[in-house]
């Protein structure tokens, strides 16, 4: 508990002094990015090794019937969340006008002739690849889940002998991985003060001007979300204190607003489940994962909002039947956007395509990111957390 404590002083120290060396010494800030970028690629260099070997002993250690009832409890939570954030983001953004006055003179421009065609198939064709090594080197964590969850359940069939040799050498990397993670959450609070005083630096506060009542809604969708729809869950589901288990997977959540990518935040994620709370090897192994890669709460409630104001933006008053349309493919994009160079940006592509908004309007959706893509990365880990604690239960 101390040295939790002793991460969080620091980690909130070391942030202070970011955001001074960002406003104050924005070019010695620009200059100690590099130390931020290290940071990420240790998280980074963890993930495919975790990956595979969770993945693989989670399945490969469980009996068919209980990795039926895993893997349904999984998708139904997953689903279940996700429909829960993108209702959540539609009914804000109903809720009042965000986009009368302004004025984007100076928004980010973007080429709508870059934009690849995105259908059902090309998403679902993305999870796949020819080459596992090529999945490997690229860090396509979409294609490396799949290989492996087949992998997993080839070895079901296969010889005792054959399965405890991989079974044992995976939980060897696993050990390993665990004492390389914990070396690295303790350059965190550096790491952290090193992106945020770039992040700062480099951040012009004034293309935001006018956009207050956006980032209030999307502020207002993410508390009702993160505060009481998936507490809720992990209170009614999970039979646990959901604010006592935010507390302790808090180094999760600090780390994901400060790298913006759920793939990277993985390995701390892991670590906390099991030795802060109480989540077996199994569950993390195989809900985490897949959780990274293909849940993403904060994306959907985001996403929605964004198209909306977009539509209104445009002068558009997007009926029921569209707006369905926009719950539908932001609710079935956030597993393509893993797979897919560019994902987020070709999913809203897709559905602004699909509603009649303009793509020469995406470079708002581009500005607009900039700031929410470390917020709504840790709205999205969040969910991948109390999820695996929620589902550890059954």
């Amino acid at each position: 508990m101390k040295s939790s404590l002793k991460f969080e002083f620091a980690v909130v120290l070391f942030a202070g002094i970011g955001i001074l060396l960002g406003l104050f010494l924005p070019i010695i800030a620009n200059q100690l990015e590099f130390i931020g970028n290290i940071f990420i690629l240790l998280l980074k260099m963890l993930i495919v090794p975790l990956v595979v070997t969770s993945i693989y002993l989670s399945i490969a250690k469980l009996n068919i019937s209980d990795l039926k009832k895993l893997g349904r409890n999984t998708i139904l939570y997953y689903f279940t969340t996700s429909t829960l954030a993108c209702i959540t983001g539609l009914l804000v953004a109903n809720s009042y006008s965000f986009s009368q006055g302004i004025q984007f003179e100076n928004f980010a421009k973007y080429d709508p002739s870059k934009l690849a065609d995105i259908s059902f198939g090309g998403v679902i064709t993305s999870f796949f690849s020819d080459n596992f090594f090529n999945s490997l080197s690229q860090g396509n964590i979409v294609q490396i889940v799949v290989f492996t969850v087949l992998i997993a359940l080839a070895s079901l069939k296969a010889k005792a002998s054959h399965r405890d040799t991989l079974i044992n050498f995976s939980e060897s990397i696993q050990a390993v991985m665990m004492i390389l993670i914990d070396w690295i959450i303790m350059i965190a609070p550096i790491g952290v003060m090193s992106l945020i005083a770039s992040i700062v630096a480099k951040t012009d506060t004034k293309i935001f001007v006018g956009l207050g009542p956006l980032f209030i809604a999307i502020t207002i969708a993410c508390l009702i979300h993160t505060l009481i729809s998936l507490p809720l869950i992990g209170y009614i589901a999970g039979k646990f204190n959901p604010f006592k288990f935010i507390l302790n997977v808090k180094q999760a959540l600090i780390v994901a607003l400060t790298t913006a990518s759920s793939a990277a935040t993985l390995p701390v994620s892991t670590k906390v489940l099991e030795e802060n709370a109480g989540v077996s090897k199994k569950t993390t192994g195989f809900v985490l994962p897949l959780g990274a890669t293909l849940n993403m709460d904060g994306s959907a409630l985001y996403q929605g909002i964004v198209i909306l104001f977009l539509g209104e933006f445009a002068g558009m008053d997007l009926n029921l039947t569209q707006q369905f349309l926009v719950f539908i493919f932001v609710m079935t994009s956030s597993a393509g956007t893993s797979g897919i160079p560019g994902g987020g940006m070709m999913m809203i592509g897709a559905v602004m395509q699909m509603v009649g908004i303009p793509l020469e309007y995406i470079g708002i959706y581009l500005l607009i990111d900039r700031f929410w893509d470390y917020p709504i990365t840790m709205v999205n880990v969040l969910g991948d957390l109390i999820g695996a604690k929620t589902v550890d239960r059954f």
